[in-house]
């Protein structure tokens, strides 16, 4: 992986040493090499991860012959020879590098690029003549880009923190009190929001243009459509096993080529499993990593990792998290993250990614295959509320009834919500609607505006299928802007670069060409995939309970964590109210409510704050 940087003035040149004190910022992103361009008003810069082609001429910015064209890319591109070899043009290759075949294929193709590609990616692509930069971000936003544009300038990164170095944009920054609200709801913001006001995030799936003369984004697109596949009744099981079962083992092919070490990161369950016994046929004898909880062992699956290890040749690693690393790991995590996500389970994983990068410099992980093929019990509860939405008047009864530690109270809560709504709020840990208005002192909150681009997804989606419906959403919002980027962060912060299988485009458009009813299929979540992977690994193994979250952060609040959280919870801030905050605290410390992740949202933001938020 590598951190990409960009800033166009409107009139004069770009101070040359303060774009180099922002390119530092990501310097764990891309330890082995570092490039800048200059062009009158424009600077690109680079920190790169040596993965492909590991000379001197995969340095980047990246120009072409006649030096009109200037690329920063961040990612890999799995099928970047096939672009190659269909390329019209006669052209003199330099390196093996995907970004050579990416400058190129842009003089033939523009922005049309994006649709060639498979992979993970976000790049800038500038054009000195026609004053024009191309941007486009992957089709499941694996990779981040972040960009402010004001009167005078406009500039691109991968993380946040590099664009805030430029004191003069981080002095008209505020943060954005809707995505505030946001946070509260998610635990991390959606695209194309962030947590300040002015900058956004490009959304995934997305190109878009910036034209210097004119100052303004032009010619946004969509250049993939998830939502566009229709569902083949007419597909029989066999069929279907033996079709996802290729395009797995193809996608975990497609995903090895590397010029440095590769390996896995396998926690026990099934995603990571199968792609683990996929990986052992195609790659023997590749290193596999597993966090050992030596304090937790309800949340330790090391025995069913080493099994799967061990049966499909791997060698095994057990990298062994103890409490009294926590709070180490927690703040040094903390102080890499730029924009507040509440995620425990991300501590752990940084934890694991230092451990590996001794040993690989590429993961491969199982991580998607909840949202692709239905491993969230939330879509088992979305099916039931629409199954049986004439028990709304029931649930709105039972609502007040049930208190906040009874298993069922969020769900009567949701059940009168709209679809897009209840998605975000069952399961996920968030404030509901009103202790998100005590904490932000507020008479309500306007869940319209919250949950604005859910909505907007969820009008796109033209199948009838609830299940499907519900995955969609998760792959619109929750992967982008949650899960892959908490494991892009916390494997960018130990210089690891993480591969996920499962989010290959393929196989996405044909698991949702397949119902709801071939993902849980009677009672039984990921029913398609369990049935491939029962036939690699040991079935006790696949078809065990789902562990969910496997961090015990509610003791960590009472315990190894107690003076950290005690004092950024009840910082002074314009935002929240302290004595809620002291409310939700003190049920918490006395063991009457588990609000840990209540308390986790509101610890993360404030500590970002104290960090990053002020002027």
């Amino acid at each position: 992986m590598c951190g990409i940087l960009g800033q166009i003035n409107r009139k004069g040149p770009v101070n040359r040493e303060l774009f180099s004190r922002m390119l530092a910022t990501m310097g764990k992103r891309g330890p082995d090499q570092e490039g800048v361009y200059f062009s009158a008003n424009a600077a690109f810069g680079h920190k790169r991860l040596s993965i492909l082609d590991l000379t001197e001429s995969g340095r980047q910015p990246m120009t072409d012959e006649a030096a009109r064209l200037a690329m920063v890319f961040n990612g890999e591109i799995y099928n970047y020879q096939e672009v190659r070899s269909s390329l019209r043009g006669s052209y003199s290759w330099k390196s093996r590098t995907d970004t050579e075949v990416l400058l190129n294929a842009y003089k033939e193709l523009g922005p049309g690029l994006a649709d060639k590609l498979e992979g993970m990616f976000a790049f800038a692509i500038y054009d000195d003549k026609r004053q024009l930069l191309t941007f486009a971000r992957d089709h499941f936003g694996k990779k981040p880009l972040y960009y402010y544009l004001d009167d005078d300038t406009f500039c691109f990164a991968s993380e946040l923190k590099a664009i805030i170095a430029n004191p003069e944009i981080k002095a008209k920054l505020r943060v954005d009190e809707l995505s505030l609200s946001k946070y509260l709801f998610y635990g991390y913001i959606p695209s194309p929001n962030s947590i300040f006001d002015r900058i956004k995030k490009l959304e995934p799936a997305t190109t878009f243009q910036f034209d210097v003369k004119k100052w303004k984004v032009i010619g946004v697109r969509k250049f993939w459509n998830l939502e566009a596949v229709q569902i083949d009744k007419n597909i029989s099981e066999g069929e279907i096993l033996e079709k996802t079962e290729a395009l797995i083992k193809g996608s975990v092919k497609k995903r090895l080529m590397s010029d440095v070490p590769l390996g896995i990161f396998l926690s026990g369950g099934c995603d990571s499993s199968l792609i683990g016994a996929y990986l052992g046929k195609l790659a023997p004898g590749s290193d596999a990593f597993t966090v050992a909880y030596a304090n937790s062992p309800d949340a330790d699956e090391t025995a069913y990792a080493r099994r799967v290890a061990q049966q499909h040749g791997m060698r095994y690693h057990a990298c062994n998290f103890e409490d009294s690393v926590v709070r180490d790991n927690f703040i040094g995590i903390l102080d890499y993250l730029d924009e507040p996500m509440a995620d425990a389970a991300i501590i752990p994983l940084y934890f694991l990614a230092k451990y590996a990068k001794e040993k690989i410099v590429v993961a491969l992980s199982g991580d998607g295959g909840d949202e692709v093929f239905g491993g969230y019990p939330k879509y088992r509860a979305q099916h039931f509320i629409e199954k049986f939405s004439y028990l709304g008047g029931l649930a709105k009864v039972a609502a007040p009834l049930a208190g906040p530690g009874h298993k069922y109270a969020k769900l009567f809560k949701v059940f009168g919500m709209d679809f897009p709504e209840r998605q975000f709020i069952f399961g996920s840990g968030g404030f509901i609607p009103g202790d998100a208005a005590r904490l932000l002192n507020r008479d309500s909150i306007d869940t319209g505006k919250v949950f604005e681009e859910a909505s907007s997804y969820a009008g796109l989606f033209t199948q009838k299928d609830v299940i499907n419906k519900s995955l969609y959403l998760d792959c619109k919002i929750q992967l982008p802007d949650w899960y892959l980027v908490k494991g892009d962060r916390a494997t960018m912060a130990a210089s690891l670069e993480m591969r996920n299988p499962l989010l290959d485009k393929e196989l996405a458009e044909f698991a949702f060409s397949l119902g709801g009813s071939w993902k849980i299929r009677g009672g039984e979540q990921k029913y398609i995939l369990k049935k491939i992977a029962a036939g690699l690994v040991d079935r006790d193994i696949i078809y065990r309970p789902k562990k969910g979250f496997g961090v015990p952060l509610d003791k960590w609040i009472r315990n190894e964590l107690k003076d950290l959280f005690a004092d950024y919870l009840f910082r002074e801030n314009q935002y929240f109210d302290c004595a809620f905050v002291r409310e939700l605290y003190d049920e918490h410390m006395t063991g009457k409510v588990d609000r840990s992740f209540y308390l986790l949202r509101i610890f993360n933001f404030n500590y970002w704050f104290a960090k990053y938020g002020h002027n």
